[in-house]
């Protein structure tokens, strides 16, 4: 249940950081507010990945860690709109990675 009521408060906090318009004006000068909002949404998922190397680097190494780290990345790639090139790749070696590690864990 706890899953449950803390993804509903990190898509709340996510619902009101993002910008209404997402379309880019380029007739005006941005400004450091524009520059902070354009990045905002990759913020919680760089907060996580760098929470989850730090868990990885001082517990033993479990099955699902590269599985985890893939899906934060994959998250990374779709928040940044410069890197969602690299979406497909990501979630495929994501989905390579848990179905080896479903594999070894059954």
């Amino acid at each position: 249940m706890f899953w449950f009521i803390a993804a509903f408060a990190i898509a709340s906090v996510v619902f009101i950081i993002t910008p209404e318009k997402v379309s880019s004006h380029s007739d005006t000068q941005p400004s450091s507010v524009d520059k902070l909002t354009k990045h905002s949404l990759v913020i919680l998922p760089i907060l996580v990945l760098s929470w989850l190397v730090i868990a990885i680097a001082s517990a033993p190494v479990t099955h699902f860690a590269g599985t985890a780290i893939g899906f934060v990345l994959t998250s990374c790639a779709i928040a940044l709109p410069s890197t969602h090139k690299y979406i497909a790749l990501l979630a495929t070696l994501t989905f390579a990675s848990l179905l080896i590690e479903l594999a070894l864990y059954f």
